[in-house]
C-alpha cells in the first residue's frame, strides 16, 4: 500500500486524504495537463492535422456504383418522318422503341489528374495548422500566468499569516508584562484593558489569515485544474520565489503569440490570392465506366440472353473563360487584409516594444521598493523592541509604544504589498517579453 501512495504521489495523481505538495513549477505543469481549455485545443490541432489526409484522399480513384431498375408504364412515342410500310411516300411513322423493363448496373471511377488547387489547399492547411498551435500557446501563457498568480496569492496570505502569528505573539507577551504592572499597581486597569484588547484582535486576525489562506488555496486548485476535494499545499516559501525571480529576460517580443497568429493571417491570405487565382487555371480528370443494361419485355433480372455490357474510358479538361470577374475581386480583398495585417504587425510591434518598456520600469521600481519596505521592516521591529524595553522600564508611556506598534504593523502591511506588487510585475514583465 505504501508502494502504491508513493507512485501516485510521483505522478502527482490526487490521492483521497493524502496532501500534494507542490512547487510554483509543478502546479504550472499540472494546470496545463489538466485544464479543459488546452485539452480541448489540442485536440482542434488534432483536426486540423487530420485535414491533411483529407485532401489526400480527394486525389484518390473515386469509384462509385449504380443499381437502376426501370418499368417503362408507357413507351415514348418517336415520329420518323416517313411511312415505313412504304405505302404512302409523302407520310410518316409513329413507333414507339423499347421494351417494358429496363436494368441497369454500373461502376464509375473518377481520378484527378491535375488541379492548381491541391498545393495550395495543402499550404492552406499547414496553416491552420500553425494557427491552432499558436492559439494553443496563447492558452498556454494565460493558464501560466493565472496558476502562478494563485501560487503567489497563497503565499503572500502564508506570509501574512505568519506575521499575524508573530504580532499574536508580541500581544501575549505585552500582556503578561502588563499583567505584571496592573498587579504591581503601576499600571491603570484601562491602560491594561487595552493590552487584552489588542490579543483578542491579534487573535481574530489570525482566523481571518486562516480562511484567506484557504480561499487562496482554493483558488490555486480551481486553476490548475484539480478538485475541490483534492489537498494541496505549496512547497516553495516567499524566500525561495523571490530568489527565482532575479533572472534577467531579453526582449524577445517577437516571440509573442500575438505576433505569430498575425504573421500567419498575413501567409493565409497571400495563399487564398493564389487560390483565387487558381481558378482561373484547367483542372484535368480522367473517368471510367462498366455497365450492364437488361432489356426485357418482363421483369425478371434472371432472363438468359438479356443482358448487354458497354463501357467506356476518357478525359476530361476544364477551363474555366469568365466568371464574371469574381476570382479577381476576391484575391483584391485578400490583398486589402494583407494590407490590414502589415498594419497590424506593425502597430503590435509598437504596442509590445511599449509595453516592455513599461514592464521593465515598474518591475525595476517594484524590486526598490521591495528593498525599502524590507529595511524599514528590520527598522520598525528595532524601534519597537527598543519601545518595548523601554515601557518594561518605566521610561516611555503606553501611547509612545503604541505609536510603534502600529507602525511596526504598517511596515509589515507595505512590505506584502510590496511583494505582491514586484511578483505581479515580474509575471507582467516576463509575458512582455514573451518569456511566461
Amino acid at each position: 500500500m505504501k508502494t502504491l501512495i508513493k507512485i501516485l504521489l510521483l505522478l502527482q495523481i490526487p490521492v483521497f486524504g493524502i496532501t500534494q505538495t507542490f512547487t510554483l513549477e509543478n502546479a504550472l505543469n499540472e494546470g496545463l495537463k489538466n485544464r479543459i481549455e488546452i485539452k480541448n485545443q489540442k485536440l482542434l490541432s488534432e483536426i486540423a492535422k487530420r485535414q491533411n489526409a483529407k485532401i489526400a484522399a480527394q486525389w484518390l480513384p473515386q469509384i462509385s456504383g449504380s443499381v437502376d431498375k426501370r418499368w417503362n408504364t408507357q413507351l415514348q412515342t418517336t415520329i420518323l418522318p416517313f411511312d415505313i410500310t412504304g405505302q404512302n411516300p409523302d407520310g410518316s411513322s409513329k413507333v414507339k422503341f423499347g421494351v417494358p423493363f429496363n436494368n441497369l448496373v454500373g461502376l464509375q471511377a473518377d481520378q484527378k489528374i491535375f488541379d492548381a488547387n491541391k498545393k495550395i489547399d495543402i499550404a492552406i492547411n499547414e496553416n491552420t495548422i500553425t494557427q491552432r498551435e499558436i492559439d494553443l500557446e496563447k492558452q498556454t501563457v494565460a493558464i501560466k500566468q493565472a496558476v502562478s498568480e494563485a501560487y503567489y496569492a497563497v503565499i503572500l496570505q502564508q506570509e501574512q499569516r505568519k506575521l499575524n502569528q508573530e504580532a499574536y505573539d508580541r500581544t501575549i507577551k505585552a500582556k503578561e508584562n502588563a499583567r505584571t504592572k496592573y498587579q504591581m499597581g503601576t499600571l491603570l486597569e484601562n491602560d491594561y484593558n487595552r493590552f487584552i484588547l489588542d490579543e483578542n484582535n491579534a487573535k481574530i486576525s489570525i482566523e481571518k489569515s486562516n480562511l484567506e489562506v484557504e480561499l487562496a488555496l482554493s483558488t490555486l486548485k480551481y486553476q490548475m485544474g484539480l478538485p475541490e476535494t483534492a489537498k494541496i499545499e505549496v512547497q516553495e516559501d516567499l524566500n525561495t520565489i523571490l530568489a527565482k525571480t532575479s533572472k534577467s529576460y531579453d526582449l524577445q517580443y517577437e516571440n509573442r503569440p500575438e505576433i505569430k497568429a498575425e504573421e500567419t493571417a498575413l501567409k493565409l491570405n497571400a495563399l487564398n490570392v493564389n487560390k483565387q487565382m487558381a481558378k482561373n487555371k484547367a483542372t484535368i480528370s480522367a473517368y471510367g465506366n462498366y455497365s450492364l443494361l437488361q432489356l426485357n419485355t418482363k421483369f425478371n433480372p434472371f432472363s438468359a440472353n438479356t443482358w448487354f455490357p458497354y463501357n467506356y474510358v476518357g478525359i476530361k479538361l476544364n477551363l474555366p473563360i469568365f466568371n464574371g470577374k469574381q476570382s479577381s475581386l476576391n484575391a483584391t480583398d485578400f490583398k486589402i487584409q494583407q494590407e490590414i495585417n502589415q498594419n497590424n504587425l506593425q502597430k503590435l510591434r509598437a504596442d509590445f516594444e511599449q509595453e516592455t518598456i513599461t514592464s521593465t520600469k515598474q518591475m525595476v521600481q517594484a524590486k526598490l521598493d521591495l528593498e525599502q519596505t524590507q529595511k524599514n521592516i528590520q527598522l520598525a521591529q528595532s524601534i519597537y523592541g527598543i519601545d518595548k524595553f523601554r515601557f518594561e522600564s518605566g521610561v516611555l508611556v503606553l501611547s509612545d509604544l503604541k505609536n510603534s506598534e502600529y507602525s511596526l504593523k504598517q511596515a509589515e502591511s507595505n512590505y506584502l504589498n510590496a511583494i505582491y506588487s514586484f511578483l505581479l510585475a515580474e509575471l507582467k514583465y516576463k509575458k512582455a517579453t514573451g518569456n511566461l
